[in-house]
């Protein structure tokens, strides 16, 4: 069953990242984004119009490739036009003229539209009252990520078929693999070469905003990406196919040691205690949904475990290969693991001294919120906030605590909002627990809590990874009317099945 996550469609997406990442180069180094923007727009709109569904792929496919978006981006007015405006731009528009000349359709009737309103109407709120307080352009600039839900539009004007859906799965995992041989391929250069050539890269990585890179000692260097987050995502989806069959040892082992490898680079604690959140729903889950017997228990911990264990051996294979030659030993990278398992650096304290003002402001409009641009400033203990203010006080708009600055910006209806949206995806996800792909709405699920949990202490929800995973989730999801069907086939079925059993009594 793995084997469905590989296909043609996963082939070409890793083409196209290859081909997005080509360009990003191209224009970064010989400043022609504005010219490769345009034929982007150009080729996003023709492709959207001749296929709806091929737009909404695209659009998957540069999420996946990096987290900001800003691979190919140019400045139009004072303001930064980025590959992904410009792929959400076209997308749109082509969606706009399908539908005026009837090429494409939405029906008002789709109860999936009306789960995001609450979403919708604090988002709005969020703009006026900050547009109000800070100025349309502080406003605007920090709440456009959620302009990523227009996707919504032509999303439910496609009617996605089984190979559609099989489709998005090989996206999904063409974007997993592509960051995870990213990060390893970063890890191996930061690992082996002397500081121009890593001086060089870092550069060039950080102006096109694609990870975070952090030296904690000992030469042993952080990967991070915020788009490693659909690696775990990915995760779980494989993880709900071994326990729903036999799958080959080899197979299994090598996609999870890859995805597993990832997760261990990022050393992200947000990471990990999501992860910890949506294990234990998705073993729960499983329990009470999949009922497997102990030998597939034992089969899944064998992989998972072995998996574990190739994925520290890969990374420890990058970062001491020994060409070129580096000093790096494998007791450095399990001092340099250790220490980031600490609670006591400056990161999370700065993160404890934000979560007071952040309440304070909270408290001001707590109904309402104080709009989109609204800062809070806070004690930091980054060294770098430091050489700038001597007593580290610290003003910001990018926050910690998902939560709470959701609830800042936009009052108590965002939250509300996002875990009604939550609530009516869990309903629909655990239709399938019915069917023989328990494994997709169980996989889909925990992804959801995962991302739910790590928003806590990172912005997840308010940014286009998260608010374009939910996106992603809305295909798999059936509307009302189509559950209610399957709820009726399944009784009819079962009814006939105990009329045979009946007549094959009375026979006997």
């Amino acid at each position: 069953m793995i084997k469905q996550f590989f296909g043609k469609t996963t082939l070409i997406a890793l083409g196209i990242i290859i081909l997005l990442w080509s360009l990003a180069l191209l224009g970064y180094f010989s400043n022609l984004d504005v010219w490769l923007l345009l034929i982007v727009w150009i080729v996003s709109f023709g492709i959207t119009i001749k296929r709806l569904e091929f737009g909404i792929y695209l659009a998957f496919i540069e999420l996946f490739s990096s987290p900001h978006g800003q691979l190919l981006s140019t400045e139009l007015g004072g303001f930064v036009f980025s590959l992904r405006m410009c792929i959400f731009s076209a997308v749109l528009a082509a969606w706009m003229v399908s539908l005026l000349t009837k090429k494409t359709s939405m029906s008002v009737s789709d109860e999936r539209w009306y789960w995001f309103l609450p979403l919708g109407l604090a988002v709005m709120l969020g703009i006026v009252l900050g547009s109000i307080s800070n100025g349309f352009p502080a406003a605007f600039s920090d709440g456009n990520a959620y302009l990523y839900l227009g996707y919504l539009f032509p999303i439910l004007s496609v009617a996605w078929t089984q190979q559609h859906k099989k489709d998005l799965l090989q996206l999904l995992a063409a974007g997993a693999i592509s960051i995870a041989v990213f990060s390893l391929c970063v890890l191996y250069v930061f690992s082996h070469f002397d500081v121009g050539v890593l001086r060089a890269t870092y550069v060039v990585l950080r102006d096109l905003r694609t990870v975070e890179i952090t030296n904690i000692g000992a030469g042993v260097y952080r990967v991070f990406s915020q788009i490693q987050f659909f690696v775990i995502s990915f995760l779980f989806l494989i993880a709900g196919i071994l326990f729903q069959g036999n799958q080959r040892w080899k197979e299994a082992v090598g996609i999870l040691a890859l995805m597993i490898s990832t997760v261990v680079l990022s050393l992200s604690r947000s990471f990990w205690v999501g992860l910890l959140a949506a294990t234990a729903v998705f073993i729960l889950l499983v329990i009470i949904k999949m009922k497997p017997q102990w030998k597939q228990w034992g089969r899944t911990i064998g992989q998972t475990t072995t998996s574990f264990f190739a994925a520290i051996f890969l990374i420890l294979l990058v970062a001491l290969f020994p060409i070129p030659t580096q000093d790096l030993s494998g007791s450095d990278l399990a001092d340099a693991f250790a220490k980031r398992a600490e609670a006591d650096d400056v990161a999370v304290s700065s993160r404890w001294n934000l979560l007071t003002p952040m309440v304070s402001t909270i408290l001001e409009h707590p109904i309402e919120g104080s709009g989109f641009g609204t800062a809070v400033t806070f004690i930091s203990d980054d060294p770098r906030v430091r050489e700038i203010s001597e007593d580290g006080s610290w003003s910001t708009v990018s926050m910690e605590w998902g939560w709470l600055e959701i609830w800042i910006k936009m009052g108590i209806l965002a939250p509300l909002g996002f875990l009604y949206l939550f609530y009516m995806m869990t309903k629909r996800l655990l239709a399938y627990a019915w069917t023989d792909q328990a494994w997709l709405g169980i996989g889909l699920l925990s992804g959801l809590v995962f991302l739910y949990a790590t928003h806590f202490f990172s912005p997840y929800l308010n940014h286009p990874i998260g608010l374009g995973f939910i996106l992603f989730c809305i295909p798999f999801l059936p509307n009302k009317q189509k559950v209610a069907a399957q709820e009726t086939e399944t009784i009819n079925v079962t009814l006939q099945t105990k009329q045979v059993a009946a007549a094959t009594i009375q026979t006997d």
